[in-house]
């Protein structure tokens, strides 16, 4: 699977399950699949919360995707998590056209449709 590489190394004592607070990292991969069901090529990216590193800076992780129409794939993640244990789901083409945060303890599943009058409608089921 691809990571969604951790930031930090997972803190002695991490909570696993998610205890489903902002900045948690877990101490196991939380492992994920992606579905396409769009009739096209899919890219996306997953973000992390926040973190802030030994230096004091801060930023956040991001993994990018491109997913055919009917394929899957598997991505596991650390975090840093948002609140709720999730992480931001961004759908683009040369700009986004759909984001939410969606726990990561199940299937996403990625929608799309094409319009009669041309371009696309693309949407995932975030939870």
């Amino acid at each position: 699977p691809a990571f969604v590489d951790p930031i930090v190394p997972p803190p002695p004592g991490a909570a696993v399950p998610l205890t489903g607070q902002a900045g948690e990292v877990s101490r196991t991969a939380q492992c994920f699949k992606v579905i396409n069901k769009a009739p096209y090529t899919v890219l996306g990216s997953f973000i992390t919360d926040n973190y802030t590193n030994e230096s004091g800076q801060t930023g956040r992780h991001r993994s990018n995707f491109n997913l055919e129409s009917g394929h899957a794939s598997e991505f596991c993640t650390y975090g840093p998590y948002y609140e709720g244990g999730k992480l931001e789901l961004v759908i683009r083409t040369l700009v986004p056209v759909f984001h939410c945060k969606t726990r990561v303890d199940g299937d996403i599943v990625i929608n799309g449709r094409r319009k009669p009058e041309g371009g696309t409608d693309t949407w995932a089921i975030c939870r």
